[in-house]
C-alpha cells in the first residue's frame, strides 16, 4: 500500500505506509540521541532537537529518492521504462520494466547499479563542504554559550548538515555491500559475467554470497543486542532478514527465468478464450458472462463480424472488464452503460506478441502486480491469453523434465 506524491521525468514517486513508522523512529533517534551529542544542552532546547530530528529524516528520505532516481535515469538512457520509485522502511526501490534485457550486458548493469552509490557520495561531498564552512561558526557559538536566535539556527544547521553527510556516506557504502538486492550485488554480478561469461552462474554466485553476508549481519546484530546496543543490533537483524528474503526471492525468480528461457508465449498460451464484444451492455455482461462462467474478468474485443463468435475472426483487443467494475455500476444504469465505458483500456494491460519469451511475461506480471498477459499479433488481434498459473505449470513441467533427464 503506497501513496503517489509526485512524478519526475514521467516516473511515479510513491511512499509506502511503512515510511510513516520509520520516519518517526528516525526522528526520535536523532532528536533524543544523535543531535544532542552535536550541540551543548544549554544552547538548544528539546523543541530545537525535534526540529533537527525531523529535518534530518527528511534529508535522508530525499537522499534515498535521489539515489533511486539516479538508477532510473541511467536505465531510461538505455531505453528501459521505469514505472515507479517506492520509498519504504528499508530505503527505496526502482521498478524497471524488462530490466533483465539490460542486466545481461555487464557494462550496462554496472553503470545502472553504480549510479546510486555515486550519487550518494556526491550528496555527501556537497553537504560536507557546506558543513565545513558552517562548523567553525557553530562550534564557536557552542563554546561561548551564545543563545542568540541566529546562532541557534546556525548550530541546528550544523547538526543537520553533519547528519546528512554521514547518512549519505553510509547509504553509499551500505549499497556497495555485495548482496542482492543491493547495488553491490549487481556490481558483483556484472564483474562475474565479464569474468565467467555466464549470466546464470554469475547470478547464482552473487546471490549465495549475498545470503551469507546477510546471515553475518544478523549474527553481528544478535551480538550487539547481547552487548547492550539494542537499537543498533535490532536494525542489523532487520536489515539482514530483509536482504536474505530479497536474495532468496531473486534466486527463485532467476531459476524460473532459466527454466522458461527457451519458451515462447505461443507455446503455452490458451487460445480457448471467452470474450465480451464491444457494445455489450453491463447488464448483459453480468448475466450472460460473469454469472454464467464464474470468472472475475473478461477481455473486451472489437469484432468485425458480430455474427461469428470466433476469436480469430478479426477480433481486436480494446480492453478488459472486471466483475468489480461491472458491480460498481448502479443497477438502474446497467442497461444503458456499455462495457467499454467502464473497462480497463488496452494501454493499461500487459499485451505481448506470441514470439516473446515466457520469462519476460512473468517478469511483467510480477512487476505490475497482475495475473494476465494478452497475446496479440502485430495488427492487435487477440490470439491467446496467459495467466501466472499457465507459466508456473510450464516451469514445473520443464523442471520435471530436467530432473528426469539427469537421472
Amino acid at each position: 500500500m503506497s501513496l503517489q506524491i509526485s512524478r519526475i521525468k514521467g516516473i511515479s514517486i510513491r511512499l509506502h505506509f511503512t515510511l510513516i513508522v520509520v520516519f518517526f523512529l528516525i526522528t526520535w533517534t536523532l532528536a533524543t540521541y544523535f543531535m544532542p551529542e552535536r550541540s551543548a544542552p544549554n544552547i538548544l532546547n528539546p523543541i530545537n532537537y525535534w526540529i533537527m530530528g525531523a529535518a534530518g529524516a527528511i534529508v535522508l528520505f530525499i537522499s534515498v529518492l535521489l539515489h533511486e532516481l539516479a538508477h532510473s535515469l541511467v536505465a531510461m538512457r538505455y531505453g528501459l521504462k521505469v514505472r515507479q520509485i517506492i520509498l519504504f522502511i528499508f530505503g527505496g526501490v526502482s521498478e524497471i520494466d524488462e530490466e533483465e534485457k539490460i542486466t545481461k550486458d555487464f557494462r550496462k548493469e554496472f553503470k545502472i547499479a553504480v549510479a546510486g552509490p555515486v550519487t550518494s557520495f556526491v550528496i555527501a561531498a556537497t553537504l560536507g563542504s557546506v558543513w565545513w564552512v558552517v562548523f567553525p561558526q557553530a562550534n564557536a557559538a557552542t563554546v561561548a554559550n551564545i543563545v542568540e536566535p541566529t546562532m541557534t539556527i546556525l548550530v541546528m544547521a550544523e547538526g543537520i548538515l553533519f547528519y546528512g553527510t554521514v547518512a549519505n556516506l553510509i547509504l553509499g557504502l551500505f549499497n556497495l555491500i555485495p548482496a542482492f538486492p543491493l547495488d553491490g550485488g549487481r556490481i558483483l554480478r556484472a564483474a562475474l559475467v565479464r569474468w565467467k561469461k555466464d549470466y546464470i552462474q554469475a547470478t547464482k554466485i552473487a546471490v549465495k554470497l549475498g545470503i551469507w553476508i546477510s546471515y553475518g549481519l544478523i549474527g553481528v546484530g544478535f551480538l550487539s543486542v547481547l552487548g547492550g546496543s539494542f537499537t543498533g543490533g535490532f536494525w542489523l537483524i532487520l536489515i539482514g532478514w530483509f536482504l536474505i528474503n530479497g536474495a532468496q526471492s531473486y534466486q527463485y525468480q532467476s531459476e524460473i527465468s532459466s527454466a522458461l528461457a527457451p519458451t515462447s508465449l505461443k507455446d503455452i498460451m490458451n487460445t480457448n478464450i471467452i470474450f465480451i464484444r464491444q457494445g455489450t451492455k453491463v447488464d448483459e455482461a453480468l448475466r450472460s458472462y460473469f454469472q454464467l462462467y464464474m470468472k472475475s474478468a473478461f477481455p473486451v474485443l472489437r469484432t468485425v463480424d458480430s455474427t461469428i463468435d470466433d476469436l480469430h475472426n478479426n477480433n481486436f483487443l480494446v480492453g478488459m472488464v472486471t466483475l468489480k467494475q461491472v458491480l460498481d455500476v448502479p443497477e438502474k444504469s446497467r442497461r444503458q452503460v456499455n462495457v467499454e465505458d467502464i473497462m480497463s483500456p488496452k494501454d493499461s494491460l500487459i499485451v505481448m506478441e506470441p514470439n516473446r519469451k515466457a520469462d519476460e511475461a512473468l517478469m511483467q506480471m510480477t512487476q505490475r502486480h497482475t495475473g494476465k498477459v494478452f497475446v496479440c499479433n502485430k495488427e492487435g488481434q487477440l490470439i491467446g491469453l496467459i495467466t501466472k498459473t499457465d507459466i508456473m505449470n510450464a516451469v514445473d513441467e520443464r523442471k520435471e523434465f530436467a530432473q528426469t533427464r539427469r537421472k
